[in-house]
């Protein structure tokens, strides 16, 4: 079933290191996933329930395994890179319930 947004771009995510002092560990390797990169402002909820402004968002093909923690770097077409960390995530959903687009919202 086509979800009718082309995910022509790549964003690397950057998972998070743990933060717990009783056991630390690394974060994971970072790897490479197929979206849409849109810039432009828009007003969000982050997770403590205060509005922020995202200044991009992307676009993530079904449940993607990302984390609110998890930073992104973006390489547009010039080759100038950006790197980005989490507003908040977004999940939307089709009417039998499963998630057909992650939503990331980032500044």
């Amino acid at each position: 079933m086509p979800m009718g947004i082309s995910l022509r771009q790549q964003v690397t995510v950057y998972p998070p290191d743990s933060d717990d002092p009783n056991n630390p560990v690394p974060g994971s390797a970072p790897f490479t996933l197929r979206c849409r990169f849109q810039e432009g402002t828009e007003v969000v909820t982050d997770q403590h329930g205060r509005e922020v402004v995202s200044s991009a968002q992307i676009f993530l093909d079904k449940f993607a395994d990302v984390s609110a923690a998890s930073e992104y770097e973006y390489v547009d077409e010039t080759g100038a890179a950006r790197r980005y960390t989490t507003v908040t995530t977004a999940r939307k959903r089709w009417l039998n319930g499963k998630t057909i687009l992650t939503v990331v919202y980032v500044k």
